[in-house]
């Protein structure tokens, strides 16, 4: 059964605006951009009003950013694309329990609601629509309406009207009072606050032309920051407002616009809004040139910039509230702002609250992963300990039920990803890795990490790639990759364009040990033996070890790899900033 046999148009389109959603959120279209903004036109076309099927020319040139000379009778592209969406389609609700789903019937290039069931609300006895059950229906994730029992066919079954059913009835209201004031009475214990959600982000339709061209860059525009934010764990990508659904206040607004330039090139800017005061605190222009459309590479690190770990949106929560540890999302940005900076007092404030959201949502893997690299980080100095065994083992643990958890997302995969080269298991650390690379390409924390741990597994030259990619990203707060790079650079000989990237790293990054330590390294091999020295003086004051102590010491307080921390105390030797070991 199609809507077409439904009166109600309007519950077949907030059926249709609902499966959007969870369609372009799932894993399987957010690792298909190109069908995700194809099936998102046809839905558009759909809810806009339109009635009729819409043309191949109009999906060629405004959905999959063909130009206006496009040939419909010539190039089959679009029907092509059409039949790999409904494949897609087909895949999705062959593995997802559904009581409706969306079709693109043969032959049609529109979007229509195709039920398992009547759909909730309307009168229908037939026996061909009673074959979905309730726990189908919530499995699906749509609403639907208890099943009624039949009526009692016997007078028997029914409690006699003067009997002491309204006695009972009496008594469980007032027992579940009283059990429910006991609870709401026990600190907060069982009722505590929910823990304070991600902010939400409405991206707004860009600006752009009336022509056929400009519309279809727009939209290829519209598609990838909505691909990209939505990608990322700390944000909730707001979903379109349709007539008569409801949609969750945003937090933060994103307007962009295309001007096309006389030469070909369009220039794109982005403005981020914070909704409350109506104020802007990041804005971008880009020049990007024809062959860049409709990918729109050249706004990825834009994407970045605003919605990953140390991107404007978190920046602006701890700026504001600098000391709000509330659960939930500014106990993670926290953890973020945290990661720049270790301190051991924040450090026991994020644990706490880390923990605390992990008891009222057992099952984030986004908590999980945080909290499993805050326990590595706890690790690290205790190795060989008892605190320190206990520290690794959960920290192993942790990052198995994130991955448990969140086995399509990017948090769960790389919390795995990380244990495992932690552990030495630089094999399962690359599969997984770079399983969590192709699910959020526009990660810098991510692209920085893998990079760095590639390196450590002897893969210098994928290692460095992705170095790159990082901070080619988001170079606001480089930390540990930019370090490894300018690591790398010296150790080729190249210390200019080493020092180069230290001296672009801004703060607090370059305050952190790793960055002391390869500056000495680099600033010694340029010859300034004395500033070399210095900066490893204090760094040795810093980790609080002696001031003879030998460099592996120094670095096992804040490195983890052995392999590593063996390469860069035979840099510091090789550089002179250090004495060379006496031959025994």
């Amino acid at each position: 059964m199609s809507d077409n046999d439904i009166q109600d148009s309007g519950e077949a389109d907030r059926i249709i605006a609902e499966e959007l959603q969870r369609l372009l959120e799932s894993p399987m279209f957010v690792r298909s951009p190109v069908l995700s903004r194809l099936l998102q036109y046809l839905a558009d076309h759909r809810l806009r009003g339109g009635r009729t099927t819409p043309k191949a020319y109009a999906i060629a040139t405004e959905a999959l950013g063909r130009s206006a000379d496009f040939d419909p009778a010539v190039d089959s592209y679009p029907r092509v694309m059409v039949g790999r969406l409904r494949t897609l389609l087909d895949r999705y609700y062959s593995e997802t329990p559904w009581v409706h789903r969306l079709r693109v019937p043969q032959g049609s290039y529109e979007v229509v609601v195709q039920y398992r069931a009547s759909p909730p609300g309307r009168s229908d006895s037939s026996s061909d629509n009673a074959s979905v059950t309730t726990a189908d229906a919530m499995a699906a994730g749509g609403a639907t309406q208890p099943p009624v029992a039949p009526a009692p066919t016997s007078s028997a079954s029914q409690p006699a009207r003067g009997g002491y059913g309204w006695v009972i009835s009496v008594l469980v209201f007032v027992v579940a009072l009283y059990v429910g004031w006991q609870l709401l009475g026990s600190a907060g214990r069982y009722f505590s606050s929910k823990p304070i959600p991600m902010p939400v982000v409405e991206v707004s339709a860009p600006q752009s032309g009336e022509t056929a061209v400009s519309r279809a860059m727009a939209r290829a525009l519209d598609g990838k920051l909505r691909d990209g934010i939505r990608r990322f764990g700390l944000v909730q990508l707001q979903s379109r407002r349709q007539p008569g659904t409801r949609a969750p206040e945003p937090d933060y607004r994103l307007d962009s616009s295309i001007v096309r330039t006389v030469e070909g090139p369009v220039d794109v800017t982005l403005v981020l809004n914070r909704a409350a005061d109506q104020r802007t605190i990041w804005s971008q222009q880009f020049r990007v040139a024809h062959q860049d459309m409709p990918a729109f590479t050249t706004v990825e690190p834009a994407i970045a910039q605003i919605a990953g770990d140390f991107g404007m949106i978190v920046r602006d929560q701890v700026q504001r509230q600098p000391n709000n540890f509330a659960t939930g999302f500014p106990c993670l940005a926290q953890f973020n702002r945290l990661r720049q900076m270790r301190q051991a007092a924040t450090a026991r404030r994020v644990e706490a609250c880390l923990r605390e959201t992990l008891v009222q949502d057992p099952l984030d893997p986004i908590i999980l992963s945080s909290l499993s690299l805050l326990r590595f980080g706890d690790w690290q100095p205790l190795r060989g300990t008892p605190a320190g065994i206990g520290a690794f083992a959960e920290a192993r643990e942790l990052a198995e039920r994130a991955y448990q958890n969140g086995s399509n997302s990017s948090a769960g995969l790389f919390a795995m990803a990380r244990a495992n080269f932690f552990a030495g298991n630089c094999s399962a650390g690359n599969a997984l890795g770079g399983s969590a690379f192709r699910f959020n390409p526009y990660d810098p924390d991510i692209a920085g990490f893998l990079g760095l741990y590639k390196v450590a597994c002897g893969q210098a030259a994928d290692g460095e790639a992705m170095l790159q990619r990082s901070l080619d990203l988001d170079a606001s707060f480089p930390g540990v990759p930019a370090v490894t790079l300018a690591f790398l650079m010296s150790q080729r000989g190249e210390q200019d364009e080493a020092m180069a990237v230290l001296d672009n790293m801004p703060s607090p990054s370059n305050m952190e040990p790793q960055y002391k330590m390869v500056r000495a390294i680099v600033t010694a091999r340029q010859g300034d033996f004395a500033t070399a020295r210095r900066i490893w003086k204090e760094l040795v004051a810093f980790t609080k070890q002696p001031a003879d102590a030998a460099p592996e010491t120094v670095l096992r307080q804040f490195m983890i790899t052995p392999s590593v921390i063996a390469r860069s105390s035979e840099a510091l030797r090789d550089s002179g900033v250090v004495a060379a070991k006496s031959p025994r």
